[in-house]
């Protein structure tokens, strides 16, 4: 590991292990996402029920990337047969050891998973963790080994945040007159973008994201192409329901924690976006 991965790397481990806040806490908008219908787009091309990416899922070892304190190895040990997984933060690691009986975690340096046996798993899969790492190197490493503990036939699918808008962000409600209204974006200046090194972050969990917009997409799935030799993308909107782009004279449409989780008012990014990824480069 090279001195810039081992400084990010330190920086993430000092973050989770040293806060007060609770596991839960750490996780920030828990309600949120445990509203959200994970499982679905994970397990599912397109979030389409009825394009699964494994044939039997009660017969998969699944693979949680950052699994936190386990809130969806819990939730996806529903569905498959065994999920273990890997986390930077001792504090973490603790936490999930204890509340998934059952399911091997292991201490990940930051750029792996951890001792997790080679060529074992199926299914490997990443949600509200590989967002908040601003170093592509540090996620390249990752996914090399993500490629180590995957079988030859295993699948993948990795969730990131993304905005149609982005590098542009808006700044305020718009002015508004009889005659016209000007919407005004600036150029992103807090994360980083897909290719960028961000060494030098000083915070993470969306203090410094990665971040991509429409015009990034070609080059986003070629990067994937380097591990894996099928990727798709699919994009599930949640800017529904948040307050009317374009002022303040709307109110929102639907709360922050619904069913149909349309995230809150104030994020920069209109999509989550899922990658499926086939066909590991071994």
């Amino acid at each position: 590991m090279t001195d810039f991965l081992k400084q990010y790397a330190s920086m993430q481990k000092v973050f989770y292990d040293e806060t007060p806040a609770s596991v839960e806490e750490i996780v920030g908008n828990y309600d949120y996402h445990e509203n959200f219908p994970y499982e679905t787009h994970l397990l599912h091309r397109y979030g389409d029920i009825r394009k699964p990416v494994l044939a039997d899922p009660a017969r998969a070892r699944g693979f949680e990337i950052g699994c936190g304190e386990g809130r969806m190895i819990r939730r996806m040990a529903r569905l498959l047969r065994q999920v273990d997984g890997a986390d930077i933060s001792d504090k973490m690691v603790r936490a999930a050891r204890a509340r998934t009986p059952g399911a091997e975690i292991f201490l990940s340096s930051g750029t792996d998973c951890g001792a997790a046996p080679a060529s074992s798993y199926d299914f490997a899969y990443c949600a509200i963790s590989l967002q908040h790492i601003c170093v592509h190197d540090t996620r390249a490493s990752i996914l090399d080994d993500m490629v180590r503990i995957l079988r030859p036939d295993g699948c993948a699918t990795l969730q990131f945040f993304f905005s149609k808008y982005y590098p542009y962000c808006r700044t305020a409600a718009p002015p508004a007159n009889e005659s016209f209204l000007v919407d005004v974006h600036h150029v992103d200046r807090l994360h980083a973008r897909w290719f960028e090194n961000r060494w030098d972050a000083v915070g993470t969990n969306s203090m410094c994201d990665v971040a991509f917009g429409t015009q990034d997409i070609p080059e986003v799935v070629g990067d994937f192409g380097r591990w894996f030799g099928s990727v798709e993308v699919w994009f599930h909107d949640i800017s529904i329901g948040r307050p009317e782009p374009r002022g303040n004279t709307r109110p929102r449409v639907l709360p922050e924690v619904h069913p149909n989780c349309h995230g809150w008012n104030d994020a920069w990014f209109t999509h989550m976006a899922f990658f499926h990824l086939r066909e590991p480069k071994k």
